[in-house]
């Protein structure tokens, strides 16, 4: 039951950000807000997950409806998003989620793009590098163009960076 109450409004709403120790907005709700929903094949609303970031100290979490109200607080460099980019061979990296918390090994994939700002539509990426396991159990990279498998290359790398490699090549001058 959302609360109404004058005194409930004015002193008992808490803020929900979670900013870090030292970073500039903790104690604020100061935060980008958006909303995600998801509507079943016959038009009905199935889900609605609202996200607040900080790209300042990294705090993200989702709120989601699902028939029930789930939770959920982490940080950037868990999820990608709201992390800092990473400039390779002059475009720009921004990380998507790792496979499973805290595994070491970084995100399983990246949104390439030719400027540092994060993609606001799908026209502005240029391409797509991953990693999975080979054959052997090594880290392989493959790319792609475009946000999804538009083109792929067809072929896999053992490092990130011929991935990319890849992607500016031919992602024809910067779309």
């Amino acid at each position: 039951m959302i609360s109404k109450n004058i005194d409930d409004l004015y002193f008992r709403y808490r803020p929900v950000a979670g900013h870090l120790e030292g970073c500039p907005r903790h104690g604020t709700d100061v935060r980008e807000v958006t909303r995600f929903t998801w509507d079943g094949s016959g038009g009905e609303r199935r889900e609605t997950t609202i996200r607040y970031a900080c790209r300042q100290c990294g705090v993200v979490g989702f709120e989601g409806t699902d028939g029930d109200m789930s939770i959920e607080h982490t940080h950037a460099s868990q999820v990608g998003y709201g992390s800092k980019p990473e400039r390779v061979l002059g475009v720009w990296l921004h990380p998507g989620p790792r496979i499973w918390y805290g595994d070491d090994r970084g995100p399983a994939a990246y949104l390439v793009t030719a400027g540092k700002e994060a993609p606001a539509r799908p026209e502005d990426v240029l391409g797509k590098v991953g990693w999975s396991l080979g054959p052997r159990h090594g880290i392989r990279w493959g790319a792609s163009l475009g946000r999804t498998v538009l083109t792929s290359s067809g072929r896999t790398w053992t490092s990130r960076r011929a991935a990319v490699a890849w992607v500016v090549a031919n992602a024809g001058g910067g779309r």
